[in-house]
């Protein structure tokens, strides 16, 4: 009976023993990302064109003055390959939102009697990173790569609380974008990071954008994004 009791406990121990090194040796992660965080135009032009009616065109309001917010969500899958180098994959929806410049859909341009609109920018994209990861300390890590971006749609419309005007904005439709940032594991294969996300490519078509028919129009801007992203990912898998 004895000798039972000692094999038992013999495998008991080998099983414990063998489950922590197969931890250890694990190399496939896949999980879930939650991040947020602060957006702004690092690379913009002057609206120009001609606003209803007036002849003068405006030369001065930019789009995307003003910062704004972003969310994002999606699946996570990193391949560990040892102790200090993996590659991260991920597929994210994500939206940012941007309040533009005072009035500058006000049509004329000088509303002579001061009124102003307020608008906002809200861009739409499944966003792709890939990644290089490093961890040159325990549960403290390091990546960079690049993300690539499907912009799917992009309006513009007023945030008053009586207002209901709203434009197109026409997004380009793919986009690229240089990924650098840190975290640390705070254990379970959970993870706290901050991202630095830097477009590199305009997210809005060249050309003319019409907002009034016939009446109203601009030149597309060459708006580039920046975003400082705040995240938790968890891998179950």
């Amino acid at each position: 009976m004895k000798k039972v009791r000692i094999c038992i406990l013999a495998l008991l121990f080998a099983s414990i023993a063998f489950a922590e090194g197969a931890a250890q040796d694990k190399s496939h992660y896949f999980g879930g990302r939650l991040a947020f965080g602060f957006d702004y135009v690092w690379d913009n032009a002057p609206v120009k064109g001609t606003f209803g009616s007036a002849k003068d065109g405006v030369g001065e309001a930019a789009l995307g003055n003003f910062g704004g917010m972003g969310i994002a969500i999606g699946a996570s899958y990193m391949y560990r390959l040892n102790g200090f180098v993996g590659f991260v994959g991920e597929a994210e929806f994500s939206m940012a939102w941007f309040r533009l410049d005072e009035d500058v859909y006000g049509i004329p341009p000088e509303d002579p009697y001061g009124d102003q609109m307020n608008f906002g920018l809200y861009v739409y994209r499944f966003a792709f990173p890939v990644l290089v990861r490093v961890v040159p300390i325990s549960k403290f890590y390091l990546e960079a790569g690049a993300q690539f971006n499907l912009n799917v749609d992009g309006d513009i419309a007023s945030i008053e609380d009586d207002g209901d005007e709203s434009f197109d904005f026409d997004v380009e439709p793919f986009g690229w974008s240089l990924v650098v940032g840190g975290g640390f594991n705070i254990g379970w294969d959970c993870f706290l990071g901050m991202r630095f996300v830097m477009d590199m490519t305009r997210i809005e078509k060249e050309g003319i954008v019409e907002m009034t028919k016939g009446a109203a129009y601009r030149e597309a801007s060459p708006m580039k994004l920046w975003s400082l992203q705040f995240s938790a990912t968890a891998y179950f898998l």
